[in-house]
């Protein structure tokens, strides 16, 4: 019972600041995981880009609500270097497909089956939002719901694009519009 009431603490905390970006202290964890379709991304592969790493469920009501934001987000920035991973904790694909047939979602979601990734991230509750720099260090965390689409959260990642030197930008975008290509065609399918 304590540590339900704690909980609801640190909910309501986490609500009335909402636009909280924390700075990270401490190494970039590893990110290494399989998406969906098989597919292996792993966090260094996305060096040039500002990630954002959402730690995501299906049964997490904050979660589904700010999934559209995260999508729009992305979808704000087409053409830069910018790429969302949705990391889902523990859920069987059947059940993601699911959601994903009610919520599009056009970025990768990837399986964290044993959650030794959000223990790594420490993602200890959930939504669990991690901005990543060009150079593929973190650099804040955000934990509990937020509009990405919104002023505050498109500052810091503004803040992280600006930091990128024009070649990897570039090179970069390149790299993203190949991959809006290959997500377009295997939708078609």
């Amino acid at each position: 019972m304590r540590r339900l009431v704690l909980l609801a603490a640190w909910g309501i905390a986490q609500a009335a600041s909402a636009a909280d970006f924390r700075p990270w202290l401490g190494p970039t964890p590893a990110l290494q995981l399989r998406d969906l379709d098989g597919r292996e991304h792993r966090l260094a592969d996305y060096r040039g880009r500002v990630v954002l790493v959402n730690f995501w469920a299906t049964w997490c009501a904050p979660c589904r609500d700010e999934m559209p934001s995260i999508g729009k987000l992305r979808r704000s920035l087409d053409g830069q270097p910018f790429a969302v991973l949705a990391v889902n904790l523990g859920e069987p694909a059947s059940r993601i497909e699911k959601f994903r047939a009610q919520v599009p979602m056009d970025f990768p979601v990837l399986l964290d089956a044993d959650t030794a990734t959000a223990r790594a991230w420490k993602a200890r509750f959930l939504p669990a939002t991690y901005l990543v720099d060009g150079e593929g260090r973190v650099r804040y965390a955000h934990y509990g719901e937020l509009d990405w689409s919104g002023p505050e959260a498109r500052a810091r990642i503004q803040e992280l694009l600006g930091r990128i030197p024009r070649k990897a930008f570039e090179s970069a975008a390149r790299s993203a519009d190949g991959e809006n290509r290959a997500r377009l065609a295997a939708s078609a399918r």
